[in-house]
């Protein structure tokens, strides 16, 4: 542990240079983390290193086969670069800025024509892929417009039988009402008119429905009351004779009969009248 805490610290020291340290939690957990950060620091500095390494041996290589080339020009033909004018030296410099972007080998009229062949097989590539990218998208597209154009002509159609079906029930709610409305008028007329064939044969309204109701559970309870007198009648008719009573209680009893006789007969009277006006008005 003791090891690991130094090897941090030089590492951070080294990282942070003349800056301070920034103050940090010693324990397993935290210098766990710092040990495998200076590690991967550490891989990342060795790959840079030897990168760096690499570019330089490649710098020497390309001075050196520049230097050869440059040599070679100089002992051949006589030619430096300084010895160009200033349209050779652009043309060179177009030529070698060429070279790098086409990645050639060499500059040579092949490689050049081969690059370029390469690039135009890759910008049509290219092209017709962008080109049926475009074809599919607008394929979907076109397909969901249909999928929707059907589905509104569901719907559309849908909604014409519905139009259709609420217009039939409107006008039979219409056709009822008004068959409603002219037998409402026909039955206020007839109403009308059997109350002035009423008023002409001189109906009594008391006479209607309701009192005809009243007046027979009257006679009922008449008739209840007459039975009840001849119940009590035969009683005393069992009783033994004592003549003088028996005398005014008969007579007494007559009385409440010629009286309940006296007013069924007038119920049965307005009855019987009122039957013939009923005829005549069906």
């Amino acid at each position: 542990m003791d090891s690991k805490s130094a090897k941090v610290s030089m590492w951070l020291s080294k990282m942070f240079g003349d800056q301070q340290v920034p103050s940090y939690e010693v324990n397993p957990w935290t210098m766990d983390v710092l040990c495998r950060l200076m590690e991967w620091n550490e891989t990342r500095d060795r790959d840079v290193a030897q990168l760096i390494e690499d570019l330089k041996q490649k710098t020497e290589e390309y001075k050196s086969d520049a230097d050869y080339i440059q040599d070679f020009i100089m002992d051949s033909v006589g030619l430096s670069t300084s010895s160009l004018s200033s349209t050779g030296s652009s043309c060179l410099k177009t030529l070698v800025d060429s070279s790098l972007a086409l990645n050639l080998k060499d500059t040579c009229q092949t490689s050049f024509v081969l690059a370029i062949n390469d690039l135009t097989s890759d910008r049509l590539e290219a092209e017709n892929r962008s080109q049926r990218d475009l074809i599919s998208d607008l394929s979907k597209k076109l397909t969901e417009i249909i999928m929707l154009e059907k589905s509104l002509q569901s719907d559309l159609l849908k909604t014409d039988t519905d139009v259709i079906e609420a217009k039939a029930k409107a006008e039979n709610k219409k056709q009822n009402v008004d068959f409603f409305i002219k037998k409402m008028k026909e039955w206020s007329q007839l109403s009308q008119n059997l109350e002035n064939e009423l008023k002409k044969v001189g109906f009594d309204p008391s006479l209607d429905h309701r009192s005809l109701v009243e007046l027979s559970e009257k006679l009922e309870n008449v008739k209840k009351e007459v039975a009840s007198l001849n119940a009590k009648l035969k009683s005393y008719l069992d009783l033994t004779p004592n003549l003088y009573a028996a005398k005014v209680k008969i007579e007494e009893t007559k009385l409440e009969l010629k009286k309940v006789d006296l007013l069924l007969s007038e119920k049965m009277e307005g009855l019987e009248s009122l039957v013939p006006e009923r005829n005549l008005l069906k």
